[in-house]
């Protein structure tokens, strides 16, 4: 794994820890926060003292947490938290918000509300944020409760107009790179990636793999921007338009048990395979 990669996990792992340190001391009540594996902390601060060469791959699972929400009445929700190895530079970190006390019209729109929240913070800056986004959703709630349920059916009764052309079909495509090293490639293609509402993976290092799915018109977007950035060699090695659903739920960094940047084939197979794409290792690797 090169240099610079293997400092980019350091420095968001340590981040992380910091972050949960902080969160510690604030939701500190019994019950407050919980840990889902506690003994993830412990394997992070191994990676983080043992010999600065030891690969990322030996992280097996993410930072994962409840925090207890206590909203007037003694009400209370629960906010699971996970974060992927590369929150918060390069990914963002998972939520969910389980609560029995919102309507269906009311979930939805918190659900909307939040990924807005999430996006305009990866755009701000790469520091940590789950503590302001906890008092956000602290507030959000307590303002979702006081209105009427009414004020957000009209929301979702306010259909699609039938003079409005239908919705594009879904596109997927696949692209081939000599490498992707850079941690501004890398970061770029994430943001692009979230900002056209598309999914998939990127895979960095030697060679680069990156699989997009979406809308049609923002997958093309998604080729134009990212085929204008310098690179050694690059090219759509598969294109799959007119797909009925997708294969991935977010786009994401995968490594595959890097070494020295280079990639672990059986993993990246079994994934494709995992995912319905097996019929790739032939387009992408001349394999039966």
């Amino acid at each position: 794994m090169a240099e610079e990669e293997l400092q980019t996990y350091r420095r968001c792992i340590g981040q992380q820890l910091e972050e949960l340190e902080l969160l510690s001391s604030i939701y500190c009540a019994p019950g407050e926060l919980h840990m889902l594996d506690a003994g993830v902390v412990a394997d992070f601060n191994e990676f983080l003292e043992e010999d600065k060469t030891k690969p990322a791959t030996s992280l097996l699972s993410h930072l994962e947490y409840v925090v207890k929400l206590t909203l007037p009445g003694k009400q209370c929700v629960e906010v699971r938290v996970e974060l992927p190895h590369l929150y918060p530079l390069l990914e963002q970190a998972r939520v969910s918000v389980y609560t029995a006390l919102l309507g269906k019209s009311k979930e939805q729109c918190l659900k909307n509300d939040l990924e807005k929240y999430q996006s305009e913070r990866r755009a701000e800056d790469a520091e940590p944020y789950i503590f302001q986004l906890l008092s956000w959703l602290q507030e959000h709630l307590e303002d979702l409760f006081k209105r009427p349920a009414s004020e957000f059916e009209v929301q979702l009764v306010a259909s699609p107009d039938p003079q409005q052309p239908p919705v594009s079909q879904l596109e997927r495509i696949w692209i081939y790179s000599h490498h992707i090293k850079s941690t501004a490639k890398r970061q770029e293609l994430i943001r692009q990636a979230r900002q056209l509402e598309l999914t998939g993976f990127s895979r960095p290092g030697k060679p680069g793999i990156i699989c997009v799915e979406g809308e049609a018109a923002n997958v093309q977007q998604f080729w134009r921007t990212i085929k204008a950035l310098r690179w050694q060699k690059i090219s759509v090695v598969r294109n799959e338009p007119r797909q009925r659903k997708r294969g991935f739920e977010d786009f994401s960094e995968q490594l595959f048990n890097a070494e020295e940047g280079v990639m672990n084939m059986g993993q990246f197979i079994r994934f494709l395979e995992a995912h319905g794409f097996g019929y790739m290792k032939s387009e992408l690797f001349g394999l039966a």
